[in-house]
């Protein structure tokens, strides 16, 4: 069972939404919704909490809900989430954050995984991956906040991507092409292991700051307008703040956060300084947001969304080498162009599910 927290023409529309997976309570208040949890055995295995209650804010009723009840999983929704307040549901556990007006395909998406007790969802398995990983590597005890963000990376992903698989292909590419630049000699005094193992995280978090647009424009199909799109520009710069927001509370530098809080910002920087948000160009651009900024865009075009239509393997490569020494650092792109079976390659081993790249 599922309880749902707010208003109720918003509750009703989660309940249409996901009625073939759960049974759905809808209460208003923060009082009602803690009621279900007095009784261990009859406590709900997801809450969904509106930000807005009329008795109290609904992070401190996810707060409560964490503590008397950790084996529930918390999601936040809103219309215009601050990113004070995504910085407080990364601090307090919370599953995601689920932007309004609901999607049912994103919302559904992101919601059973988490109803299937017998498997673990999908960004929980990521995570714990990750979380081994970079304990083994660094011995730094900054898990738990790069789950948190990689969490709201993946809710990102969702909402903005219908294959679901964005997130795992630019954490490789990005570590491939990093590794066969070292290979070929280009920066490689710079491209160390613990250099490719923070590349293979921050590269992943590249679209944080997406849980802060608008479905309506992320999903659009066409051509945005000027105001659209200048609200999509604005991911680098939210996505950069929520990342700042948890290495502002390391006792010590996470070089993982310090590589991510680069990839978020720069990562839509251009060669020739005609990208954002900061107009970096040539190597004012971070390295690390170099290599991202090309394998994003290599990824973008060859995926077909509702606002682009796939483009052929010939054609991505042409428009990568037209926009060399435009866009992208032309000697990142010298080392990229004589791989591309290879990236083809890794592309159809990690999207075997939709078989997206024939």
């Amino acid at each position: 069972m599922m309880l749902a927290v707010g208003q109720e023409d918003v509750c009703a529309v989660i309940r249409q939404a996901l009625a073939e997976l759960t049974p759905v309570n809808c209460v208003r208040s923060a009082g009602e919704a803690l009621k279900n949890f007095l009784h261990p055995s009859k406590r709900p295995l997801l809450a969904m909490i509106d930000l807005t209650l009329p008795d109290g804010s609904g992070l401190d009723l996810a707060d409560n809900i964490n503590s008397l009840a950790p084996s529930t999983h918390v999601f936040l929704y809103g219309a215009k989430p601050t990113v004070d307040e995504l910085k407080r549901a990364l601090n307090t556990g919370c599953a995601g954050f689920l932007s309004m007006p609901f999607e049912f395909a994103v919302l559904q998406a992101r919601i059973a995984p988490l109803l299937d007790t017998k498997s673990e969802p999908d960004p929980q398995t990521l995570i714990r991956k990750l979380r081994k990983n970079l304990t083994e590597q660094t011995g730094m005890l900054y898990r738990t906040r790069r789950a948190g963000l990689m969490a709201l990376a993946r809710l990102a992903e969702h909402r903005d991507s219908d294959t679901g698989m964005h997130v795992e292909r630019v954490a490789a590419f990005s570590v491939e092409l990093a590794r066969l630049m070292k290979q070929a000699g280009l920066h490689a005094e710079e491209i160390t292991n613990d250099y490719l193992d923070a590349l293979g995280i921050a590269s992943a978090l590249h679209d944080i700051g997406k849980v802060a647009v608008a479905d309506e424009i992320l999903r659009k199909p066409g051509r945005l307008s000027p105001e659209e799109f200048s609200q999509v520009k604005q991911h680098c710069h939210i996505g950069w703040q929520v990342v700042q927001a948890a290495r502002s509370e390391q006792a010590v530098s996470d070089p993982v956060l310090d590589m991510a809080a680069q990839v978020v910002r720069s990562h839509h920087e251009k060669w020739d300084g005609s990208g954002y948000p900061d107009g970096l160009a040539g190597l004012e651009i971070p390295l690390c947001a170099r290599i991202v900024g090309l394998i994003d865009a290599y990824d973008a075009m060859r995926s077909n969304r509702v606002y682009n239509k796939e483009r052929s393997a010939e054609a991505t490569i042409a428009e990568l080498r037209r926009c060399s020494s435009l866009h992208f650092d032309p000697e990142i792109v010298e080392v990229f162009v004589p791989h591309l079976d290879r990236f083809e390659n890794m592309g159809r081993s990690l999207d075997r599910e939709t078989a997206r790249w024939k």
